[in-house]
């Protein structure tokens, strides 16, 4: 084995001189090598941060939008709800109103001829009234002339009397 040293000394001034400056200008080029495979790496990274943020975003606007659905779609069966209610209202009101008309026209019908009967009714009575006037009539006359006969009777019943009388005396 020999121990001596195979490697000649290093001769730091022409080191220093020339070389140093070739390492150097060689280290900056790698450090730029690293930095750009290093921001080639953190682009990946923020690509990949970037993607999930959009995986994420864009599930968060789906939900949003599947909520904006139901919601709209609750909002819009409960719009047809109304609407049929509305609809199913109106024709109950026109329903009604038909239901009232055609009460109304039997009610005018029955008023008509109620007032014809009442008419009817009233003539016959103002007849009999006035067929009760002549009555009444026929029957002051009568009792007038019963009156008067009545006294034409006592009146000779009372000269009968005298006679009578007369007579007897």
């Amino acid at each position: 084995m020999d121990i001596s040293n195979e490697k000649k000394p290093v001769d730091y001034l022409a080191y220093f001189t020339k070389q140093l400056p070739k390492d150097l200008a060689a280290m900056a080029a790698l450090r730029d090598e690293l930095e750009k495979r290093q921001g080639a790496l953190t682009a990946v990274e923020d690509t990949l941060r970037i993607k999930n943020e959009a995986v994420a975003l864009r599930q968060k606007a789906k939900e949003e939008l599947d909520a904006a659905k139901a919601e709209a779609k609750a909002v819009a069966d409960e719009a047809k709800i109304r609407s049929d209610l509305t609809l199913a209202r109106e024709k109950a009101m026109d329903q009604r109103e038909k239901d009232f008309e055609a009460r109304n026209r039997e009610i005018n019908v029955s008023l008509v001829a109620r007032e014809k009967q009442v008419s009817d009714k009233e003539a016959t009575i103002a007849a009999a009234e006035r067929d009760l006037s002549a009555r009444e009539a026929k029957l002051a006359n009568a009792e007038a002339k019963l009156n008067a006969d009545a006294k034409a009777l006592d009146d000779r019943i009372k000269a009968f009397q005298a006679k009578v009388a007369a007579l007897n005396v």
